[in-house]
Parts: structure tokens; C-alpha cells; sequence
């Protein structure tokens, strides 16, 4: 418990200093109180998906703890709202969601592109206070969260070609099905799965109140 309020409060002072007050402040206010809505998005992976150009030359690789200070740090340069998004992918990953994949630019070396993949095996290490935003997924699936694109790379479809790496590893893996879950009103992240072979088969309300989040997948 002390150890979360430390992370919490560390992303908190960093969130601050890279991207200042307004967005700490914005998603302050939320945790207090707010409502969405997500839609429910899968992946079946005997099901074949047509390439997506990709206008970069990416490589893909599972991010080490160097790669996601990086990924942190990149708040600074990235500014506002995405210095919040960045900060929150560290802390995931620090709260114990280790399965994180970052491509990144062949050609400069670059982080373009973030992607979290949770296999149910990991839900006992992740930190407890996860437990009413972890979906019910069985053995053979898993549970994408938490993409990101760095805005240089945004609009080369850098999302939808790695979707379709990560569902090509999972395949391999023996896993039969890729789950989802993106805010109604984010349509670029709904368009670049939908690209990837996702498709939608529900919503989810999702509540916070007095720093708590609760999702009620029941509804999907």
C-alpha cells in the first residue's frame, strides 16, 4: 500500500513537471468523480487479417525497464495531455504490468509506438489496486491496454501494423483471442484496432469515484 502511494505520488510530482498543472489538475478532478463509456473490441486470432501499410520502418521488441524510464521521461518533449499518458504508461508498468512492447524507428532509433499485453497468468502480480479495472479473460486470451503513439509517428498507421505483429505473436503463443477496451470517443484508437482485425461486441460504463475505478464488464 505505501508503495503505490510513493509510485502514485512520484508520476504525480513528474506529471507536474513535464506537462504542468492542467492536465495533473484535469485528471485530479476525475479521480474524484467522472463517468465513461469503452467499447469492447476483439481480436479472434484464427481469423486472417490483410497487412496494413506502415509508412515506418519499425522494429518491435519487449520494453526492458531502461526503455519504459525513456518512455516516462518522453512526457517532457511530448507536452500537455500526453506527458500525463506517458508518465501513466511508466507507472503500469511499475505496478507490475511487465508485458509492455515498444517499437521503435529503425532508421533513428526513436520510441514510436507503446502497447501493454496482459496475459491472465499476470493479474497475481499486478498491484491489488487494479483489480476492479482487470477484465475476466481466460487462459488462452489476452487483454491489450494502454497503447500510445508518439505524435511524430501518428497517422502512418504505426498502431494498426504492430496490432497485427502482437496478434502474430500471440497466435504463436497459443492464445486464441485478443481483447480490448478504448473510450467511445477516442476514434483514432477505435479505428487504428479496427484496422488490425478488431471488432466490436460491446460497451463497457466505466465509474471513478474518490480514487477509485471501477469497470463493469458484465455490460459487454
Amino acid at each position: 500500500m505505501l508503495g503505490r502511494a510513493i509510485n502514485k505520488a512520484q508520476s504525480a510530482l513528474r506529471i507536474i513537471r513535464n506537462g504542468g498543472p492542467g492536465p495533473f489538475l484535469h485528471h485530479l478532478r476525475c479521480q474524484f468523480y467522472d463517468r465513461a463509456t469503452f467499447l469492447a473490441l476483439e481480436r479472434l486470432l484464427d481469423e486472417e487479417v490483410e497487412p496494413v501499410p506502415c509508412a515506418v520502418d519499425y522494429e518491435l521488441a519487449v520494453a526492458s525497464d531502461e526503455d519504459m524510464e525513456e518512455v516516462g521521461a518522453a512526457g517532457k518533449s511530448e507536452g500537455g495531455e500526453s506527458a500525463w499518458e506517458l508518465i501513466g504508461r511508466k507507472w503500469y508498468y511499475d505496478s507490475g504490468f511487465r508485458d509492455c512492447y515498444l517499437a521503435r524507428d529503425r532508421a533513428t532509433g526513436e520510441p514510436c509506438f507503446v502497447q501493454f499485453v496482459v496475459p491472465r497468468a499476470q493479474y497475481d502480480q499486478i498491484d491489488p489496486g487494479f483489480g476492479h479495472r482487470l477484465p475476466p479473460i481466460r487462459d488462452d486470451e489476452l487483454w491489450m491496454e494502454n497503447s500510445y503513439t508518439f505524435k511524430k509517428f501518428r497517422g502512418k498507421k504505426v498502431m494498426s501494423s504492430v496490432l497485427i505483429d502482437l496478434g502474430e505473436i500471440a497466435r504463436k503463443q497459443g492464445f486464441r483471442r485478443i481483447v480490448t477496451y478504448i473510450r467511445e470517443d477516442n476514434v483514432p484508437s477505435i479505428k487504428g484496432c479496427q484496422r488490425a482485425g478488431f471488432k466490436v461486441y460491446g460497451r463497457v460504463p466505466e465509474r471513478k469515484f474518490l480514487f477509485s475505478t471501477t469497470r463493469d464488464y458484465g455490460k459487454a
